[in-house]
């Protein structure tokens, strides 16, 4: 019950990838509750499966009786067939998206997807942005390019405009690249279990924490600690890059700038941007939204006469 509490109160993680394998609602599952920050502290996926096998099968289910629907544990990202359609690139750049509808299709995927950019113009809003105004902006002009970047994100439970961890990674979602819980041969124990991957992928894990490690972020004046050696992650607070809007509803993006990165409102903590390609409040599919697979049919040509027989 505690467990679940901590769930509502937490934020769905953000997982924005470009190709997706062959998925189980179940492993889905435990992967969420090995990476959501409300759950980690009390899952241990070596000695409680999701899928049942381990010695009591009760166990597995029980837990995953315990636990939130996907729908408000996780966030997929992933453009549309009209997105794709209306990119820069066209079908074409579709390739670096390549999801196959047989892996994309599965029902308990479908009130997951989101959109990679807004219904507005193809732009995102930022998520500072007043969003009852038409003016929707693209600081880092992102919404018509198509995304072969991986990132899993997990935005804060006492401040959604606050980012929890994030990792740039090559994983995409799939079992291969993150792993799953076997037995170590067919006569180990039911605990006697390993990781097994089969992919081998490299990324980046960024949090306040390990930020806080790092004796190269400057502190403001106000913080407590003297030095960034002393300081830990309350020092520090991630926040998606928005840019610094103008009057037409524009942002203007300084990459080299120091002054991207600043101090909260009470000059207490060393704020960190985070340049997201995409909203911490991304848009759900609607009714007319088609999830864009490599192998799906569309008439309907894009700006170069393409289209996908």
């Amino acid at each position: 019950q505690q467990q679940r509490q901590r769930q509502q109160q937490q934020q769905p993680v953000l997982c924005q990838f470009s190709s997706i394998g062959s998925l189980h609602e179940k492993w889905l599952h435990q992967f969420l509750s090995a990476v959501d920050s409300s759950s980690t502290q009390n899952f241990d996926p070596v000695n409680t499966t999701l899928s049942g096998r381990k010695g009591s099968k009760y166990d597995g289910d029980k837990q995953q009786q315990q636990l939130l629907p996907l729908s408000a544990r996780m966030k997929i990202i992933w453009p549309t067939m009209e997105e794709i359609r209306r990119s820069i690139e066209g079908y074409r750049g579709g390739a670096s998206v390549p999801g196959k509808i047989q892996n994309l299709s599965k029902e308990f995927l479908q009130p997951l997807y989101h959109r990679w950019s807004s219904r507005n113009n193809g732009s995102r809003r930022g998520n500072n942005h007043n969003r009852n105004n038409n003016n929707s902006v693209d600081p880092l002009k992102t919404a018509r390019h198509i995304p072969h970047i991986k990132t899993f994100v997990q935005p804060s439970s006492s401040n959604n405009s606050e980012i929890d961890w994030l990792v740039l990674t090559s994983h995409n979602l799939s079992i291969a690249a993150w792993g799953q819980m076997q037995k170590k041969n067919a006569d180990a124990a039911p605990n006697d279990k390993v990781l097994f991957i089969r992919h081998w992928e490299l990324g980046v894990f960024m949090s306040p924490g390990t930020l806080a490690n790092n004796n190269n972020i400057n502190m403001p004046p106000d913080a407590d600690d003297d030095d960034a050696s002393g300081m830990g992650s309350n020092d520090i607070c991630m926040i998606p890059y928005t840019g610094i809007y103008g009057d037409n509803g524009n942002a203007v993006i300084h990459i080299d700038s120091d002054d991207d990165d600043g101090v909260d409102e009470n000059e207490t903590r060393k704020v960190v941007m985070v340049p997201l390609p995409f909203d911490v409040n991304p848009t759900p599919y609607d009714d007319d939204d088609i999830a864009w697979a490599v192998d799906r049919s569309c008439p309907v040509p894009d700006a170069f006469g393409c289209f996908m027989p």
